[in-house]
Order: C-alpha cells, then structure tokens, then sequence
C-alpha cells in the first residue's frame, strides 16, 4: 500500500505546505522571507475571556416579539458588535512557530509525505547549487517535532523559536488585548519560548538541536540509493500549554523532553510509526478512481492527526492554526455541519473511539449550556449551545452575537451523541453522558413549543442553516431540521430509557403531541409550505436522510434529492457538492455521487488539500462572490474534506433503520473496489468485494444484538451464506434477514 503526498512547489503560504499532528500539537511547513517556517500549534491555544456583559439583550420572549428587530441587528433585542472586527474575545490563537534561515534562494521544492508513517521526505535546491535534504515528522505518541535537515552548510544553519509577533497587523486583536511580547532563554544549546496569553495561561516551546553527520542510505531519504554522508542537524521541538503558575515546570519537563528525543530519537520513531501502522490497518478503501482514493487517503491521514482517544475536539481549523494570523472564523467549534462531519469518517472507519473528547468535553461544558438556556429561555435544566463555541462551553467572539443566540446548534450536538452510542454500545457512556444530555436538550424545546389551532406543538422561530432571504437568514417555525431532529432524539430516548430499565413512554408521548414533517411533491420542505428556493448550501432540510439516516432508497428521498439539484449550484459553499455526494450515496446515485465529489477535490481544495470557501482558484462553477466569502486566500477549514472519506465509505454500506445496504452508491464504470471493516450503526464490520461491476462477498461482522436485513445492488442471488464457519441453509435468495449476535461472522458469496 503506497499513500503519498506530494507537494512539488515552493509553499509560499500556509495552505501550501506539507502538514503533521497527533491530535495536541500540530505543525505545517511553508517558506517566507528566505527561510524555512514551521509553525508549532497546541489546541490548548484559547483566548477565552470576552469584553462585554454576561447576559443576553434580550431573553427569548422578547425577541420572538420583536423578531424583524432582531433580525435586523437591532442593539435592544441582541448584541451589536462587528464580531469580525471587535476583537471582543474568546477565539482560537495563532500557533508559534520555528524558523531555519537558508543560505540562498529556494530554485526547487520537494515534499513527500508517506502518510502511512506520517513522515515527510523533503528536498531543497538553492540557486547556487546547493541541495538540502532531510525528513520531518511529528511523533504520534508525544509532542515532538522532528526536524532532520543535511547538506554542506546544514549544521550551521541559524534556527530561532518564535513566539508572537505583536507588530504585525494581522495580530492586531493580540495587541490590542495587550497580550505581552515572548519571553526566550537558552541554556546549553535547549532553547525555550514562554508567550503569556488568556489572561493567565502560557505557552512553552522546547527546542534542541544536534550536529551530526547523516549516513542518507540509513536515513531512507529519497535518494537513498546515492550512499553518502552529509553536514546534518537534527532539531526536536515540544510545546505545551498551562497555567502561568505552572511555567517553570512545563519549561522542565519540555526541555527534558527535547533532550531525551535527541537521545533517543530511533526508538522514539519505532513507537510513531507502529502507532500510525495500527491506525491504518483497522480499516482500508479501495477505489479506481485516482483522485478519489488519494483524497480517501489524505482525509484520514488529517483524521487521525487530529482526532485522538486523549485530545480535544476538532475545532475549524483543527491542529493547524498558522502563525502569522489570527485563525479564519475564530477557530473555533461550529456547532453544525462543521462539527459534525470532523467525525462521520472516524464512525464509518470503525474508529469510534476517537470521538470520545467530543462527548467528554461536551459532557463537561454542560452546567454552562445550562446556564446559556436559563438565561436566555428561562428554563431550568435545559441545554442550549452556541453556534460559535469555545471547549469551555462559551461562546467564541461574543457569548450573545446573533449567531450565539439561535436556536439548533444543540439538535446538531445531540444528534452526535446518539451517534457514539450506536456505533460504540457503550452502556456506561449512554447512562452518565448521552441520556443526560438529550434530556436537557429535549428539555429547552418543551419548554418553548407552542401549542396552535391545530392542536399539534410548534417550535418558533426556527433555522435552517444557510437558508437566506431578502439578504437575511430566513428564521420561521417549524423548520424540517429541527422537527426531524426532535421526532428522531424522541424515538432514541425511548429505547435508550428501555436499555437503562426507565420509562421512556413520555419522549414518544411528546413526539406524539409534536407537528409532524409535512412533505409533499417536491419531498422534503425547508420549512412547512416553504420549498427550497434557491441553490442552498447546508441541505439541512435534507437531515433525515443524513445524518439521521432514516430515509434511504426510497420515492421521498429521491424527489428532495431532485429539488436540490434543480436549484442549481451557484451559491454553494465548499461541502455543498461532497455533502450532496452523500445523498446522492444513498439515493443510489452512484455517478451523482462520484461527480460531487470529484467537483470539491477540484474546485474548494488548497495546494496541499485544505478546504478553500468561495471560489478562489476560478474554476467558475460558483457565482463570482469576494474570495473566500471575505476572508483572504490563506483562509481554510477541515470539515469539508472529512466528507470525501465519508461519501465514500456511503458508497460501499449504510443503514437505514433495519437495512443495511451494500454497494448501493457504487458509479457505473466502477468495475473493481472493496472495503475492509467499515462500520454502521450498531458497531458491525462490513467487508465487501466487487469485481467485473457486481458484488461478490460480503463478510459482516456483528457488533450487537438484533434483527438485521441485508440488501445489494441490482438483487444478484445469494450462492451460500456461511455463520461462524457453517453454511446455512435456505439463503439463496435476493436479500437477507439476519438474526446476529455480538462476535458472530457472516460471510456472504454471490453467483
């Protein structure tokens, strides 16, 4: 298996370069100025104070009265401030950074990034000649990166560690804060930065350096067969983030670190790159389309630098804020799709357990969320979340803006703890996290929904991300993403109350007494009576088919699926065509869904395959619009790109409720693929193989016990289903009814 990233040109900004992580520290390489710059991010980069009043302008009651004004940015119901602009606060920080002055001007870059090891290959050639090789990694077990660097004049190249650079005007909001220059000593060689940041928090950057010579055959470098030695250096740098009063002690055990890196660095390297080998062997996706298996590749390679067991969520912009500018959008945890999709390919791939921060920090944040409900909605043991959030459970920019102050982001959120329960089985997590948490989520809407003529309940002033109209975002009851959100947490609550041995009967009884989804023609609604009208950009009206996969294959999924593409394409957003490719997946749109996908790779993918807004590259499929929907051309995100793996692994099996359909979004030229250990909801394994345009195995491997039904492409007969090694009788038939239990293996061949 050979999984490469190549970069073959000078990375003149942060979207350019080749990239690391291991979910706390992560670091990106591009050139500035005539020198090699390496920034050094750690999620523990928060500015969380905020400038204004803990209390919203106004309380629910009150804006529903006056919702034009609120609308309109009236300061009386909500608070006025260019967030953009203000610097009010709570934001995500600029990463440090490490610089290696070069003797000359770069004439030819090279990177190569074997993602199987995480390990960077890099080739320099200076105008004058000289060739500078080396490899760069960052250790996925602790907080180094190391940097091996040799060609004549390499052990005296100048490195500095870099804190902040206050003067710049892209970091004016840190000046503005009067955030304090750095602070570096250096003391046998072990050089450390301490920026002060937050109010009381700090940052400690470790760096060592080491002249050695390299032996390029035993280095594996890309001309490993030119065996000769060259002038090396060989750097390892650390960052951690604490409390002031816990400097010294990080600046101890950084240093400490560093110098046993140097020390030690092959053993070190032994532990990286079996940790990276085991994450890569759980699962596998096999495709014969080059564009997409590489994206399937480099997504999951961003995955697992991200997402870790013992980490923190998955913030915009992840492991990999830049140096040089504040972070695009503060940063920070979206509360939507953007949050979402950063772990849909961790569940399908089998790697639950990586989404276990998510639920904890969540978790954790909840007496804030409380707070956020009571204050805002005066319900008590209720939950309601920020759009825009911080890991503390505050509101990033301002705690009471206009987008912190709407309804939906905790569905979104709610919606992502039944998600861990149905592919984990965790009974003790469902119990302590994710039953309490819905329960004040579900809390805050029956304390606000509104009985009419009808008789139904109604939920005001509801969203539906991003539908706009009349140049605002269209707010009104009843939106079909949060009905169909609350019929479907009411339905899991009440078979998760059932595993808990409680009562469940009063979720059903209150979705029960809820307005229904009213459908019609043209399938799924934004809101009741109000269409798609327009190119949309989140399809969140389209939620119960993903993500919560109720509808699949069927005449209402295919005509909402229709209506969407009808409106045309112009005011897409960069997960529009991939999140599109997921519907199309499970509508059984196989070429549809291909073609979305290859549409993002081309069109809203950086140089070294970040998510770009807009449509900054001209491809010209998007209405002309200020690059970036306003920000600058180094502006990027993740979540787009983890829908790639994702659509995917939708394209080999999904569920939808008692079904699980395999190979069901599989394009017509697509003559050979295969899938190893993908998951679907309950925690069961799917292996399947298709060759000469049919299925022809599926192994299933159960992960909890219950009745499950099979079905495939074009209804191929079944030649022989084998249970545990034992063939079973009466099978040969167009689908199958499965009763499984937890460990039990089938394996299903076809004709």
């Amino acid at each position: 298996m050979n999984k490469k990233m190549v970069l073959d040109r000078i990375p003149c900004q942060f979207c350019e370069g080749p990239f690391w992580g291991n979910g706390k520290m992560g670091a990106v390489l591009y050139v500035q100025n005539g020198k090699l710059c390496i920034s050094v991010d750690h999620v523990g980069l928060w500015e969380l104070r905020e400038t204004l009043p803990d209390m919203p302008k106004a309380d629910f009651q009150e804006i529903l009265a006056h919702k034009k004004e609120f609308i309109a940015g009236d300061p009386r119901y909500v608070e006025r401030t260019d967030i953009f602009g203000d610097n009010i606060g709570r934001t995500r920080l600029p990463s440090l950074a490490v610089e290696l002055s070069l003797p000359g001007e770069i004439a030819s870059f090279l990177a190569e990034t074997d993602m199987l090891e995480a390990g960077t290959g890099l080739r320099l050639e200076m105008k004058d000649g000289k060739v500078f090789e080396g490899e760069i990694w960052l250790d996925s077990c602790v907080n180094v990166l190391g940097i091996a660097l040799y060609g004549e004049g390499a052990g005296e190249l100048e490195v500095k560690a870099l804190g902040w650079d206050l003067d710049s005007p892209r970091l004016k909001p840190l000046k503005d804060w009067h955030y304090e220059p750095c602070i570096q000593t250096e003391e046998n060689g072990l050089v450390t930065v301490r920026q002060h940041f937050g109010g009381s928090r700090s940052a400690v950057l470790s760096a060592g350096r080491r002249e050695t010579k390299y032996s390029m055959e035993a280095q594996h470098s890309m001309e490993a067969q030119r065996s000769r030695e060259a002038e090396g250096l060989f750097l390892a740098v650390s960052i951690e983030t604490g409390d002031q009063a816990e400097e010294a002690d990080m600046a101890a055990a950084g240093t400490k670190l560093v110098q046993d890196y140097l020390d030690n660095r092959d053993s070190y390297l032994e532990a990286h790159r079996l940790d990276w080998k085991t994450f890569w062997d759980g699962f596998a996706v096999e495709v014969p389309n080059e564009r997409l298996q590489e994206a399937f590749e480099q997504e999951m390679y961003k995955l697992y630098c991200n997402e870790r067991e013992d980490s923190s969520p998955v913030t915009l912009q992840g492991v990999w804020n830049p140096n040089n500018r504040m972070p695009a959008w503060f940063g920070d945890l979206h509360n939507d799709l953007n949050v979402q999709s950063c772990y849909w390919p961790a569940y399908k791939t089998g790697n639950v357990k990586l989404v276990r921060p998510y639920i904890d920090y969540y978790s954790k944040a909840a007496p804030r969320f409380m707070e956020r409900a009571y204050k805002l909605f005066g319900i008590k043991d209720a939950i309601h979340i920020p759009t825009m959030m911080a890991p503390d459970g505050t509101g990033a920019a301002s705690e009471w803006c206009y987008w912190n102050s709407l309804l939906g982001p905790e569905l979104f959120v709610a919606v992502d703890f039944t998600w861990f329960y149905e592919y984990s089985r965790e009974e003790d997590t469902l119990r302590d996290k994710i039953y309490p948490f819905i329960e004040k989520v579900l809390h805050l809407y029956q304390g606000i929904a509104i009985e009419k003529e009808d008789g139904c309940l109604h939920i005001p002033f509801t969203t539906s991300p991003e539908v706009d109209r009349d140049g605002h975002m269209l707010l009104a009851d009843d939106a079909t993403f949060t009905l169909s959100c609350l019929h479907y947490l009411c339905r899991k609550m009440n078979g998760y109350a059932q595993k808990l041995q409680l009562d469940g009967a009063s979720w059903l009884a209150w979705s029960d007494r809820l307005v229904p989804v009213k459908t019609n023609e043209k399938g799924l609604p934004v809101y009741a009576g109000v269409d798609v009208f327009a190119s949309h950009r989140h399809f969140c009206h389209l939620y119960p088919i993903y993500p919560l996969c109720e509808e699949a294959h069927n005449e209402l999924a295919q005509r909402s699926l229709d209506t969407a593409i009808n409106q045309g394409f112009l005011e897409f957003a960069a997960f529009s065509c991939p999140y599109l490719g997921i519907m199309a997946a499970r509508c059984g749109r196989g070429n549809m869904s291909r073609t979305m996908l290859e549409l993002y790779c081309m069109v809203f993918r950086s140089r070294n395959s970040f998510t770009v807004n807009g449509d900054p590259y001209q491809n010209g499929i998007l209405r002309i619009s200020d690059t970036n929907a306003g920000e600058s051309s180094d502006a990027f995100t993740l979540e787009s790109g983890f829908f790639i793996p994702t659509a995917l692994c939708e394209m080999f099996v999904h569920r939808a409720k008692d079904t699980i359909w395999v190979q069901m979004g599989m394009p017509d030229e697509w003559k050979t693929c295969s899938c190893r250990e993908l998951a679907v909801e309950g925690g069961h394994r799917v292996t399947s193989e298709r060759e000469d345009y049919s299925i022809r195995r599926i192994l299933l491997k159960a992960g909890c016990e219950e009745t499950l039904t099979l079905r495939w492409k074009d209804d191929i007969p079944v030649k022989r289903v084998m249970r545990n090694g034992t063939e079973m009788e009466g099978c040969k038939q167009k689908s199958l009814t499965l009763e499984v239990l937890p460990g039990e293996e089938f394996v299903i061949e076809f004709e």
